[in-house]
């Protein structure tokens, strides 16, 4: 019951945004849900378990940019510390004309991702394990993207790093962000230039029928990012980027969304 309680919710809100489901697609979201919780007894995947909450703040969450139309048929798209596979997964079931490459460094959900991808048919899908710090170094990876996308992995500054190098110049990389993104978005507005970024728009809006506040922040890449970007991994939380600008952020806390 669980699971059919979470499709008719994300159905509902799919349709708020002009977004259907066709049978294959429902049959994958149905699948992916009792995955997802025969393997968070395992992994703890996700502290998200309840029906509502899963439709609502995993699913309709990492859909919302389909409904800005940020991401189209015959792009690339990388999602960047896709964790249990928000928001790769249900952009990928949604967008079956678009290749979607999702990279965690964590071997175990690397190989839950795989299990999932296979046992849903997701043949748009490519699941990688490694560090973005390192992958985006890779010519294979680097400057490949049409789109790369980042949910719950930190402050404007670390995101844009480990995101924008990834993307084609014309390209753009989203944040995932909530209702206090106004807190960071001057720093991200100054340390995205440093990886070939520019912050171009932020959409705010709340999840279908609820009162979360959501917000997505877009960064086009203008510029090819120089070569000393990305930092070694971890060097990019440690020391952010807007320390080498002199920006300050407003609150300690930065504005993430948890899996």
């Amino acid at each position: 019951m669980g699971v059919e309680q979470t499709l008719m919710r994300f159905e509902e809100g799919l349709k708020l945004w002009g977004i259907s489901l066709d049978e294959i697609q429902r049959e994958r979201f149905r699948k992916l849900t009792e995955l997802l919780l025969e393997w968070n007894e395992k992994l703890n995947l996700t502290s998200i378990t309840a029906p509502e909450r899963i439709a609502v703040e995993h699913y309709l969450d990492s859909v919302a940019p389909l409904a800005f139309k940020l991401i189209g048929e015959g792009m690339s798209v990388v999602d960047v510390g896709t964790g249990a596979g928000f928001p790769g997964l249900p952009l990928a079931i949604l967008s079956p004309l678009t290749s979607f490459t999702l990279i965690d460094a964590t071997r175990k959900k690397v190989n839950y991702l795989q299990t999932v991808c296979s046992e849903l048919g997701l043949t748009n899908v490519e699941v990688v394990w490694g560090r973005a710090e390192e992958l985006s170094r890779n010519e294979v990876f680097r400057e490949g993207f049409d789109v790369a996308v980042s949910r719950a992995f930190g402050a404007l500054d670390v995101v844009w790093e480990c995101t924008l190098p990834f993307v084609k110049v014309g390209g753009i990389a989203v944040a995932y962000k909530g209702a206090k993104v106004d807190e960071e978005l001057e720093i991200g507005k100054q340390t995205a230039p440093l990886v070939g970024g520019e912050v171009k728009a932020v959409y705010k809006f709340k999840l279908p029928s609820t009162e979360i506040n959501r917000a997505l922040v877009v960064a086009e890449k203008v510029e090819i990012t120089p070569p000393r970007f990305p930092r070694r991994p971890g060097t990019p939380e440690k020391r952010p980027l807007h320390l080498l600008t002199g920006t300050k952020m407003r609150h300690n806390k930065t504005d993430t969304k948890t899996n």
